[in-house]
């Protein structure tokens, strides 16, 4: 099969949703299909690329559009447009070039047009693949921005081949702003250690030997923007080490990642006179992330919206237990591996689950357990197969 990806970004540029985008086209690839991404240039990226799987002949081929990008971890309305007028173009020559069998799009915005031309233009299906940003309602910035464009957007959701979320609660967020056409759910996914070359089958230090010591280690992983809600536990954490060393426990919090709100946080940090506690690392490549993952404890996230927070399934691939609010994806990826509560609650629930060694080891397991049968990349890649196999029979039969 030749697929072609839209997605306006890709590692090591964006977050949850690029990489997602990454993991899957490699699925592809290794199960021998050819596929090519159409995506955003950085300073540093070659501007083509290609990788093959040496076993398979599968192949990924990535063409990095010089489009208006300032930063890699966040980008502006007027830098997805830029991207957008570029992309267009470019993927109407892959078409003709490669005659591909179908179109995937992160995000349906900004991507969701270049399907949506691709299809006007030569018949080609088109699967959206939502990351929550993409959804009216989602992103308080883009408030102004979706309502006029919301008709437009409905179009393209309503002309795509199959719509889908990567979570129920994203599905019903979609489903908030359009409910005339089937939406899927799709999870992302996660390899055991992610990031590693290989499954080394890492023993978490989290249900091994840090919390049986008095040093503990609450990992953050993501980019540093108000959404991701660290400005509502980072007043806690005073109380939240007072408590801990009552029973023994010394905290420290390591933040992991970098954005445009990283400045108020450290700011907030001083406020509550917390540098001893809060570390700030600053963004961490793949290499460098796995010691993170293994030195921590408990992995928390405080977030206010999500689609599926590959943060979290990556933490779990590590064997770390889970503390995470409501958000979209809570519901399927804690199951007997952390707890989920609302942040002001988060001070309470930390200590107890400090105290409680033992069971903070069977979590820990849990989390593994739960991406080997339930969250990895490859069954979600099969997942998309199957649906991408079905849409192509139903085209050939009209």
């Amino acid at each position: 099969m030749k697929i072609i990806i839209i997605s306006h970004e890709y590692p090591p540029v964006g977050g949850g949703g690029a990489n997602a985008c990454m993991n899957l086209a490699r699925q592809y690839a290794k199960q021998g299909h050819i596929v090519d991404i159409v995506t955003v240039w950085f300073d540093g990226l070659d501007e083509h690329e290609t990788i093959k799987d040496s076993i398979t002949n599968g192949q990924i081929t990535i063409t990095r559009l010089k489009a208006k990008r300032k930063h890699k971890e966040h980008c502006s309305f007027s830098e997805m447009l830029d991207y957008l007028k570029k992309a267009i173009p470019v993927a109407d020559r892959l078409e003709k070039e490669n005659n591909y069998d179908i179109c995937q799009i992160f995000f349906g915005i900004p991507s969701g047009p270049v399907g949506y031309y691709l299809k006007k233009k030569y018949k080609l299906p088109y699967v959206i693949r939502f990351g929550g940003g993409d959804i009216p309602g989602f992103q308080d910035r883009f408030t102004k921005v979706y309502k006029l464009i919301g008709p437009a957007i409905k179009m393209i959701w309503k002309k795509a081949d199959a719509l889908v979320a990567n979570s129920i609660g994203l599905k019903k967020l979609a489903e908030d702003f359009y409910d005339k056409k089937e939406i899927l759910v799709i999870p992302n996914g996660a390899d055991l250690n992610a990031f590693e070359e290989k499954d080394n089958d890492y023993k978490s230090i989290a249900y091994t030997e840090a919390c049986h010591d008095e040093n503990i280690n609450l990992l953050f992983v993501s980019r540093l923007i108000e959404r991701k809600g660290l400005q509502d536990i980072i007043p806690q954490l005073s109380e939240i080490q007072q408590q801990s060393q009552n029973i023994g426990k010394n905290i420290k919090f390591q933040i992991v990642g970098d954005g445009p709100y990283r400045e108020t946080l450290e700011k907030l940090t001083e406020v509550h006179n917390l540098q001893d506690v809060v570390a700030f690392y600053g963004q961490k490549n793949k290499k460098e992330l796995p010691e993170f993952y293994r030195n921590a404890d408990i992995f928390v996230f405080p977030s206010r919206k999500e689609g599926m927070p590959n943060v979290v399934l990556e933490a779990m691939s590590y064997g770390l237990p889970i503390l995470m609010t409501p958000c979209q994806g809570s519901d399927e990826l804690v199951d007997g591996n952390g707890k989920v509560a609302k942040v002001y609650e988060f001070g309470k629930i930390l200590v107890d689950m400090l105290s409680k060694p033992d069971e903070l080891k069977t979590m820990g397991k849990r989390s593994k357990y739960l991406i080997k049968e339930a969250f990895s990349w490859e069954k979600t890649a099969e997942a998309y197969m199957a649906l991408f196999d079905k849409i192509i029979v139903q085209k050939e039969q009209k």
